[in-house]
């Protein structure tokens, strides 16, 4: 410990008084300074015990002027000497949160006043980190109560507002730091809580500007932790409001979608988010702004139920439900309706989308409600019915889709499984049939081939030998993508959870896919390309996890398929991939209780096939009512031979061993005589 405390001295001194003693040096030795604190860890003795006090008030002095050197590279007159700054003091107090205590005051002032000033992006967003980090110590810091939480934080919500609304670049950061200065420090966030609310809903619903995936989804989470802030309204009130308004919103916008006027009754009825702006007046604008809306709800539908609350909260499970069903009919229903209306060509355009934002809505509540979902489950099993419609989904929706009936199939089981219509057990399973270049390469030939027919006899055309030669290299390629993938994982949790709801004809339609895929790829030496071989062991594995669940779960009708799995898992033990081999020893271990028995094997001498005879002589006796029926009936008839029929078995077993032995010494001699 001495040596290490003397090294960490050393070290630290020639750090401060040479790389960081000035700008310049500053500027060019950063990187080489924050990787020496990072390897080296040289603030991990601060404190240490079993030095001697030379040593220590050496190493004390020394981080002193650290600490002083940093600070005044935080309040520097640069940019890079305010980065240098923030990222010197963000790893100093993730290796010693006891500096960071003592320096918590100084620190914190300097970083709230770098963001009231003008600066780079790129300053102000990793202040807001710094802050961040400096948050998540204080609040297991009772000593900062007063100095931080107090006097400090209501300060930086209000800098961090105002800065989100004058750099859009820094939104992402911003929100972040909000939503946990709102979830950590309830009490000192409610002045900034509607500025916050309204700062959320502008990005939600496009005002401000079109957000991208990540802003909605950092937006919806923020809105998601206002109601824990509480205040005048309880946190149940306000959850269940911003709900109720989420839902409505969502109708709002399919309504718009569909062209339909709202009831002036649902109207009034309806809740919709504050402050939403109306839509535009060409439907070309306003319908993908509906859509895009639809898709900001459903990220804070998704932000409600997910974020964890501490009170039990009203949930309106049957409005979730009937909302996320509307949205999985709307293409279906545009596609059925008779009108000629121009608004209805873009609906399928954004049918993916439409589609996405209702299997998000179903997949939430799964995982939120548990068993609670279980009355609802007939109408989730239709709304997925009419989500797979094949000429309206596309292959994001698709896998998107396979993912959703696997969540259900695991959590509930034939509960829901039974409500899922046979249709879409089938779709996932002819989604099995992977397509080889084999077959590409046949169908392009024999379309070039009948192209050139008409043309003129003699030698063989360039296009021809191309077409032939890529045919040649492209034929031991299989084709596999995410839907193969994702209907893999679907059929797997079928054959674990749900195995009796296949059919013979099913079942033979899987193991024969699977089993010709996995021969192909371990025994018969087909592969994928060169350049995504590796990306090809996480479907080789799905697929050795499918057989080896129908063989844990097989069918009475089914065939023989273990001598073929046993030679795939064995085959599969020299893959390359590691992933590959630990499946393939898996599933040998898991069948090895069906190849083999238990226990050991009984020594007996064999049976004669008298002993098989009188073995079955009582039964046939009493079929053939040599026997009383009673005496069949109550196990009489196949009581133990007594020790009398024993003996006399044995005598007759000795004569018929002498009579063989006989017979074998008078053939040998007539062999001799001859």
């Amino acid at each position: 410990m001495e040596l290490n405390v003397v090294r960490a001295e050393r070290t630290l001194s020639l750090l401060t008084n040479t790389y960081l003693a000035n700008t310049d040096s500053v500027k060019t030795s950063v990187a080489l300074v924050l990787d020496t604190v990072l390897s080296q860890n040289l603030f991990a003795y601060v404190g240490a015990t079993g030095v001697t006090v030379e040593t220590t008030k050496r190493y004390e002095s020394a981080v002193h002027k650290w600490i002083a050197r940093v600070s005044s590279l935080l309040v520097g007159k640069s940019s890079e000497s305010r980065m240098a700054g923030i990222l010197l003091v963000k790893h100093t107090t993730l290796q010693s949160p006891p500096i960071f205590v003592e320096n918590a005051t100084k620190w914190t002032t300097s970083l709230l006043n770098m963001l009231g000033k003008a600066d780079i992006a790129a300053v102000h967003a990793a202040a807001l980190q710094l802050l961040l980090v400096f948050m998540d110590i204080v609040r297991e810091v009772p000593e900062l109560d007063r100095e931080i939480t107090s006097a400090q934080v209501p300060r930086m919500n209000q800098a961090v507002l105002a800065l989100a609304d004058k750099n859009p670049e820094l939104v992402d950061a911003a929100l972040e730091l909000l939503m946990y200065s709102a979830s950590w420090f309830p009490k000192t966030f409610r002045p900034s809580i509607d500025k916050t609310e309204a700062l959320c809903l502008r990005l939600l619903n496009g005002s401000m500007a079109k957000a991208s995936g990540t802003t909605c989804k950092r937006a919806a989470n923020c809105l998601a932790s206002m109601p824990l802030v509480g205040g005048k309204v309880t946190v149940e009130e306000r959850w269940f409001q911003y709900v109720l308004q989420t839902v409505g919103t969502i109708e709002t916008c399919v309504d718009h979608v569909m062209c339909a006027e709202t009831p002036a009754a649902n109207a009034e009825a309806r809740q919709t988010m504050p402050g939403m702006p109306a839509f535009a007046d060409d439907f070309i604008v306003s319908i993908p702004q509906a859509a895009d809306r639809i898709t900001s709800m459903t990220e804070l539908v998704v932000a409600l139920l997910s974020r964890p609350v501490n009170v039990d909260v009203p949930i309106p499970v049957d409005g979730l439900v009937a909302v996320a069903s509307k949205l999985a009919l709307v293409p279906v229903r545009v596609a059925n309706s008779k009108s000629n209306r121009a608004e209805f060509g873009l609906v399928p355009l954004l049918a993916p989308q439409l589609q996405r934002a209702a299997i998000r809505i179903m997949a939430v509540l799964a995982i939120a409600l548990g068993d609670y979902m279980q009355p609802f489950l007939s109408a989730v099993a239709r709304a997925m019915t009419a989500i797979n419609t094949r000429h309206l989904v596309s292959a994001t929706t698709q896998v998107a889709l396979y993912s959703l009936v696997q969540l259900y199939v695991e959590r509930y089981g034939y509960g829901f499984v039974i409500c899922l219509p046979k249709e879409l057990i089938a779709s996932a399973i002819s989604d099995l049939n992977v397509q080889s270049k084999r077959q590409v390469s046949a169908t392009a030939g024999s379309a070039l081939s009948a192209s050139l027919s008409s043309k003129k006899r003699g030698g063989r055309s360039r296009a021809t030998e191309v077409a032939d030669s890529e045919g040649a290299s492209n034929m031991l390629q299989i084709q596999y993508t995410d839907v193969v993938y994702s209907a893999l994982k679907t059929v797997l949790a079928l054959l674990k959870h749900t195995p009796t709801v296949l059919n013979s004809s099913l079942r033979a339609q899987i193991d024969g896919q699977v089993l010709t895929l996995l021969m192909l790829e371990t025994v018969g030496g087909l592969s994928s390309p060169a350049a995504s071989c590796s990306s090809d062991a996480r479907y080789q594995v799905a697929l050795c996890q499918c057989l080896e669940a129908s063989i844990m779960s097989p069918d009475p009708w089914q065939k023989a398929v273990v001598p073929h799995a046993v030679s795939i898992f064995s085959a599969g033990l020299d893959s390359p991939s590691v992933a590959v081999r630990d499946a393939c020893s898996a599933a040998l271990a898991n069948i090895e209780p069906i190849i083999h028995a238990r226990l050991p094997a009984q020594l007996r001498a064999p049976e004669t096939e008298k002993d098989v005879e009188q073995e079955y002589a009582v039964p046939k006796a009493v079929l053939d009512s040599q026997v009383g029926l009673s005496a069949g009936l109550d196990g009489s008839a196949f009581a133990e031979p007594s020790e009398k029929q024993r003996l006399s078995a044995e005598e007759l077993h000795e004569q018929e061993v002498e009579e063989d032995e006989r017979e074998v010494e008078a053939n040998t001699k007539r062999f001799k005589n001859f």
